[in-house]
């Protein structure tokens, strides 16, 4: 039997096409210098999931890869839609990329206060992204997307306490090469992206890529006024990636990119409780179909972020390799909200007005990595280094109501964060023969969390105004801080059963720190939340053929949070609580699937089966006109037994393509294929509110087209939602205006059809 396990151990010094920022202690492997992916086997997924290049079947963790051309045939252009190809993986959005937010295995982080990590982490080229609104971005000239389901908080440290994606972009060519695709779609929807790439010397290779999209959006708004389409968008981006190999000791890659967004999405109506507000809605009705506004006011969100990084691989005493990651990024954005959803300009009884609600965040990152890998040291090898972070971040916040009884209230909020992270990390990976591998690491964490707040209640916004009711009308001049020290892990053991596969054992430690409710409403009385500690179990396999056409991933898995993060809003108030809810637990079975029986014939399907609940969470808020009998007493219910918002118990993603040969005689041949999702129903308040629950909805895609048997170009068609099925990205209930539901629709949720080409060289 060939040792596997002994060759793979002697190719993890590579870490070539990983920028892996907030890294390490995983379990890396001992590595010779520079391996590609042309070292593997040329059917093999080759991953880096352990900031080392493998093949999917060695890595002992579940984890879902997606090529860059896969994404593209299924229409992903965005982080967010990757829940189209990973079964565990679940999408929350907001009004804006600040308050959107994505879950894996059920776990995620909703909050708006600028003061808390998400607990699912977005890395692109080793880069972490700190906030949620940084990680959504377009996905341009993308090698693999990977997305590690559950904690990743040893290997990555910051904040993956739920799950990690990974984004890994193409790097510079050693020839001159590109490529440009351009798709239209319905409703006045198209995109343009480019990449070339070659070398500039014997020594230095360039790759550039940009960007451009634009939707008018597909929510009338009635009103006449601004707008008469919502949820529309400009997106526009590029990115330059330089690569230097003075010797082959030395590799060094620099990293550049910028990208600007422009949306105006907003809400719609699905339900309200009073007369007079569903009057001053009309001609809207609320629906869970409605995709119509009557508003009056702005619902712009601009976005603007940049960065660059540099990496250095240095190899030395035959044996080592020091790596070296330095980045910096900007983040800012900018955006309003028509609250109250009427076009009225002046409030009248039983409905007040609510147009100003904006809010400018600002954000600034940098970071440093450092850490020394050893090879085969006889039997076992070494990591070990250090990382250093801090970000900053400001926020400031307007708003403005009107009042019926001639009252106007407004008020000004400014606020602002720092975080300084600095760890130390060693990990090891013990060969105990030829099939057995034990691996562990330990990574040790402190961090120290700053927050100021400002609020003056006579800074009202109109001369004329009264300072904003409750909460928000209280004054605020106050600073903390709050530090802890952490020490995580993983530990686990993987057995090649066979020439087919092997299992793996593990435990981990995740992590994700401290909080503050750093919002309009914030008072120096809050306490900072304490962080998010979880203790995971997960056994699995990996299985394939020996040429590698079919392959079977399975996990299960049981994971248990302390100090669970979550945001629930105050009933009869406007403002949201950040807080501890107790203990919650996550655990399910995963599999995925793929199958290739001819090079014409592409097949992969994915299935999670989850049960996300609140283990422990007696005194939790009440949800909206809750009763006594419905279990509310003194404004708190037992949430224990309650589900965790957005995690279905079952999610099926599925995709097949059928290349169909048109003979020599041709340049080009068709193709169909499809791809699906399905997923039960979800409850998206951590409340349980019943209004706030979804039933379970498939969507099915399809395309056809042609495509050149030199993969030079393609014409697809395509139709999105094929079945035309309705489903909301998120559910929320208010008490403002007697109280009302609302929803955040999305573009995929209704049908339509497009056609994309593209042309490589």
């Amino acid at each position: 039997m060939t040792n596997r396990f002994r060759k793979s151990s002697r190719t993890v010094l590579t870490s070539a096409s990983v920028l892996a920022l907030c890294v390490v202690s995983g379990q890396a492997y001992a590595q010779e210098s520079a391996q590609s992916d042309s070292d593997f086997d040329a059917n093999a997924i080759v991953v880096t999931a352990n900031l080392r290049e493998q093949t999917l079947e060695e890595v002992p963790l579940a984890v879902s890869v997606v090529s860059g051309e896969r994404l593209d045939a299924v229409g992903v252009g965005g982080i967010e839609a990757i829940t189209d190809t990973a079964p565990s993986l679940t999408f929350t959005k907001g009004d804006n990329p600040s308050n959107s937010s994505l879950s894996i295995r059920g776990i995620g982080t909703s909050a708006f206060s600028v003061a808390v990590e998400p607990a699912v982490s977005v890395v692109v080229d080793g880069v972490v992204m700190a906030r949620a609104g940084q990680g959504f971005q377009d996905l341009i000239d993308v090698k693999r997307v990977e997305v590690l389901r559950g904690p990743q908080s040893t290997l990555f440290g910051k904040n993956a306490s739920a799950g990690l994606i990974s984004v890994t972009t193409e790097d510079p060519s050693d020839y001159l090469t590109g490529k440009v695709d351009a798709s239209l779609a319905e409703g006045g929807e198209y995109s343009v992206r480019g990449s070339v790439s070659g070398p500039l010397s014997e020594t230095t290779g360039l790759r550039l890529s940009g960007f451009y999209k634009q939707f008018d959006g597909f929510i009338d708004n009635v009103s006449g006024i601004g707008d008469d389409k919502r949820a529309g968008y400009e997106n526009y981006g590029f990115r330059g990636k330089l690569r230097f190999e003075p010797s082959s000791d030395l590799n060094i890659t620099l990293i550049g990119d910028y990208r600007s967004g422009f949306d105006n999405s907003t809400f719609t109506m699905r339900k309200v409780y009073s007369d007079a507000y569903r009057n001053a809605l009309a001609p809207v009705v609320p629906s869970a179909e409605n995709r119509t506004v009557n508003i009056n006011a702005p619902t712009d969100n601009n976005t603007e972020q940049w960065g660059a990084s540099g990496k250095i691989e240095y190899d030395f005493a035959d044996n080592w390799q020091l790596t070296s990651i330095t980045a910096y990024r900007e983040w800012s954005f900018s955006g309003n909200s028509d609250v109250d959803a009427t076009s009225l300009t002046q409030p009248v009884q039983g409905v007040n007005l609510w147009d100003v609600n904006s809010g400018n965040t600002d954000l600034s990152q940098k970071s440093q990595e450092l850490r020394f890998a050893s090879g085969d040291l006889g039997g076992f090898d070494i990591l070990f280094g250090g990382f250093a972070f801090r970000l900053n971040a400001d926020r400031s916040f307007l708003r403005r109501q009107q009042f019926a009884n001639g009252t106007n209230r407004s008020g000004q909020f400014n606020g602002s964060t720092e975080t300084t992270n600095l760890a130390a990390f060693i990990s090891t990976n013990i060969y105990l023969g030829d099939t057995t591998e034990m691996f562990g690491g330990l990574r040790l964490i402190h961090e120290k969390l700053e927050y100021e707040a400002f609020r003056d209640p006579a800074n009202v916004l109109v001369p004329g105004d009264v300072p904003l009711g409750g909460a928000a009308g209280t004054a605020v001049d106050f600073a903390g801080s709050t530090t802890d020290t952490s020490v995580v892990g993983k530990i686990g053991i993987r057995q090649q059963v066979s020439d087919f596969g092997n299992v793996y054992a593990s435990y981990a430690r995740g992590y994700k720190g401290k909080g503050f409710n750093l919002i309009f409403a914030t008072q120096e009385s809050y306490e900072p939340v304490d962080a998010e500690k979880s203790d995971a179990f997960e056994i699995g396999a990996k299985l394939t053929t020996l040429d590698r056409s079919l392959s079977l991933n399975l996990a299960a898995f049981y994971t248990k949070y302390k100090n669970f993060q979550g945001q629930a809003q105050i009933p009869g108030d406007v403002a949201f609580l950040l807080l501890n809810a107790g203990e919650v637990s996550t655990k399910g079975i995963e599999a995925e699937a793929s199958f290739t029986p001819t090079d014409l014939t592409t097949l992969s399907l994915g299935a999670t089966f989850l049960d996300a609940q609140i283990d422990e969470y007696p005194l939790g808020p009440c949800y909206l006109f809750q009763t006594e009998a419905e279990g509310c007493v003194n404004g708190v219910q037992d949430l224990t037994g309650g589900d965790l918002p957005n995690a279905p118990d079952v999610r099926l993603t599925g995709f097949v393509k059928q290349v169909i040969p048109f003979g020599d005689s041709l340049p080009f041949d068709g193709f169909v294929q499809s791809n699906f999702v399905y997923q039960s129903k979800v409850q998206f308040g951590l409340d349980q509110d019943p209004t706030t629950r979804q039933k379970g909805y498939g969507v099915v895609n399809a395309a056809l087209g042609l495509e050149s048997k030199d993969d030079r170009y393609s014409l697809t068609f395509f139709v999105r939602n094929i079945f035309d099925q309705n489903y909301a990205g998120y559910i929320f209930s208010s008490g403002f205006n007697g109280g009302r539901v609302y929803q955040q629709v999305v573009r995929d949720a209704s049908r339509y059809v497009g056609v994309k080409a593209s042309y490589s060289f």
